[in-house]
């Protein structure tokens, strides 16, 4: 087998497709939320099996894709602080740090696709994650 790679073939951002009067506010966070604040944003990998090309093998690829991307911008119409970006403002009066959860200048949530020469086999049947899916997931 050759040497494991991954390759990032597009990436976009996706926002809620029906924005709610809340998700035009700012969110500020409690200091129990700030607490529990990761400085990593959060990233999920899937695996999908390749969708067998019916009619043109340029483009089968597409439609998963643009299915993926309206289900996620459904997703966020629910949960749209997904969807934001975390802020940080320094105030003067008192001196303090302020942060929150900005959605309304925020791109949306990225969404990146990309491919890797291994099988789903080559990735689920070791007992722990190959290295190559550890590092690439949090460097795309």
């Amino acid at each position: 087998m050759s040497t494991p790679a991954v390759e990032r073939v597009s990436e976009c951002f996706v926002t809620p497709e029906s924005p709610t009067q809340e998700s035009n506010q700012i969110c500020h966070l409690a200091p129990w939320d700030i607490a529990m604040l990761s400085v990593n944003y959060i990233q999920k990998g899937m695996l999908f099996k390749k969708p067998t090309p019916l009619v043109d093998p340029q483009h089968f690829i597409q439609n998963p894709l643009n299915n993926l991307k309206h289900s996620l911008s459904l997703a966020l119409s629910h949960f749209y602080p997904l969807a934001g970006r975390l802020v940080t403002q320094k105030t003067q009066d008192p001196p303090s740090y302020v942060v929150f959860v900005d959605y309304k200048n925020s791109p949306g949530a990225k969404f990146i696709y990309a491919t890797l020469n291994m099988t789903i086999s080559d990735i689920l049947s070791p007992i722990d994650v190959p290295p190559i899916v550890q590092s690439y997931i949090y460097r795309l």
